[in-house]
């Protein structure tokens, strides 16, 4: 394939709920885009591990012919506020406008990378028709938030020599007490809307489902999460295509990762026709 359309970027603070989003904007240069799709980032150093591999997926998606929406959320990247500030309603919200603002007579997709999926159900509960983009997905708030408290907490814990009586950041968020975890400042505004958050779908979706998740195995599968979801979906007749690629875990690595079938496969998802089925590799 040859992917040398050009590319037209523009980017702007916006006004939000509260203070000012930053936000970016690919799109062709030349003509009307075939279709928008809109980012829903990942969640605290997730994000700006996985920062240059949304960059190349959204001027590649622009060169072929869409408009990429790439906003940092409240507390997030170079938008208003600190992370303290965030809330789960207020990244809601965010999402909410600028699906409210794409163009509905074109493919409207939603781009969920890890937490940024959980955004998905309240975000398209009246959008039955806006197709959902899935990278590595989380299913689980609450586990993705236990796993972040843990993985952070632990190497505090060990690396200031306290003692595991102190009491634990799940229970001091539970009390209504802002922690400080792996460098972020965590409030229990934001910690209770994640946990609260599950991968569903509105009883009324009618759009695409496409899921993309990553393996170092040469012969990748789906994970045992991702695949409980997908049948649960399917058997509720939503058009879920999966696939599993071997890749690195771009969103976690120490040093900044890429993985090119990844941006590849998600392109060619996009742009072939529903009917159009993935390789072998995808789910049953």
């Amino acid at each position: 394939m040859n992917f040398s359309g050009p590319v037209a970027q523009e980017a702007a603070f916006v006004p939000g709920t509260t203070g000012s989003r930053f936000r970016l904007v690919s799109r062709p240069s030349g003509g009307k885009p075939v279709g928008t799709v809109i980012a829903a980032h990942a969640f605290a150093e997730e994000m700006n591990k996985s920062r240059r591999m949304c960059a190349r997926m959204a001027r590649l998606l622009a060169e072929n012919g869409w408009s990429v929406v790439q906003k940092d959320l409240l507390g997030c990247g170079d938008s208003s506020g600190d992370f303290a500030d965030a809330s789960w309603a207020a990244w809601v919200a965010d999402i909410d406008e600028e699906l409210a603002g794409a163009d509905a007579t074109r493919p409207v997709w939603l781009w969920g990378l890890r937490a940024g999926a959980l955004l998905a159900s309240a975000a398209l509960h009246d959008r039955p028709n806006v197709n959902l983009l899935l990278w590595q997905p989380v299913s689980s708030g609450a586990q993705h938030l236990q796993q972040f408290l843990r993985l952070h907490a632990g190497a505090r814990i060990v690396g200031s020599g306290k003692s595991g009586g102190e009491t634990s950041p799940a229970q001091r968020l539970r009390s209504g007490v802002l922690v400080e975890v792996g460098g972020y400042e965590l409030s229990p505004t934001l910690a209770g809307g994640m946990e609260q958050a599950n991968l569903e779908l509105p009883p009324d979706f009618a759009g695409r489902v496409v899921w993309f998740e990553l393996s170092n195995d040469e012969t990748p599968q789906l994970s045992p999460a991702a695949t409980r979801v997908i049948e649960r979906l399917q058997a509720r007749h939503v058009m879920v295509e999966a696939e599993a690629l071997t890749g690195p875990a771009f969103w976690q690595t120490q040093e900044i990762e890429e993985c090119e079938s990844l941006l590849q496969r998600t392109l060619v998802a996009l742009t072939r026709t529903p009917s159009a089925s993935l390789d072998a590799t995808s789910a049953p």
